[in-house]
């Protein structure tokens, strides 16, 4: 009897082996994602201040 939950857990692991590609796949992407974001605010950013540096040079 306590034998028979031991099997059925073994029963489990080619399903977790199926589903943790697409699970780890499924979160790189998104973390790949939110640091491509981050990086177009800090290159937006450098480029607002570059456009009010060179606005304010141009003036003078």
């Amino acid at each position: 009897m306590h034998g028979d939950a031991f099997y059925s857990l073994f029963a489990l692991i080619p399903l977790i082996i199926y589903v943790a590609p697409i699970v780890f796949i499924i979160w790189f992407l998104l973390k790949f994602l939110k640091l491509q974001q981050e990086k177009n605010q800090i290159l937006k950013s450098i480029s607002d201040k570059l456009d009010n540096f060179t606005n304010d040079h141009s003036e003078s």
